[in-house]
């Protein structure tokens, strides 16, 4: 009687391995993947400028001077009134109320912190500067004439294309 036992298991190279394929695959697979989830942020990025644009535009039709200023969540508990703040916009139901600390990037209404282009900002986006190089230098711009564009300091690494 043969009292040998049928091995079990795998060895430790075959492991070693399967850990080192995984590990290539990860490599490969994470940068892509941080690109694609930034990628859907800015998307949306440049989807909230151009709502607040086009209700900052709409807000200076009515009051004859745009909204300015940074969105924060005090904007949520505002009362409209003549001021031209950025929380008008909220507060006179022209945007609706958001968690605005929650967003990934910060958002403005014709502010001196939007990126420079020619003519006038009337909204724009700024990418949390927690964020991963290139990434946090990301922004997006919504002119008078409804006209998007998306900004970076890093040339080579420009953000997504806005939507027109």
């Amino acid at each position: 009687m043969d009292m040998r036992r049928a091995p079990r298991g795998f060895t430790l190279i075959e492991l070693l391995v399967v850990v080192l394929i995984v590990g290539i695959l990860m490599t490969l697979g994470i940068p892509q993947y941080t690109k694609t989830i930034e990628s859907s942020k800015a998307d949306a990025a440049a989807a909230t400028v151009k709502m607040i644009g086009q209700a900052n535009r709409m807000y200076k039709l009515d009051r004859g001077a745009y909204a300015t200023g940074a969105f924060s969540d005090l904007c949520n508990s505002k009362s409209c009134d003549s001021s031209t703040d950025a929380c008008q916009l909220v507060a006179c139901k022209y945007l609706a109320s958001q968690k605005w600390s929650l967003l990934d990037y910060a958002y403005y209404a014709k502010d001196t912190r939007c990126p420079i282009i020619s003519g006038e900002v009337v909204a724009c986006a700024k990418r949390d500067i927690s964020a991963r190089s290139p990434y946090n230098s990301w922004a997006y711009t919504m002119d008078g004439n409804s006209e998007m564009k998306g900004h970076s300091a890093e040339t080579n690494q420009m953000p997504p294309a806005p939507p027109n």
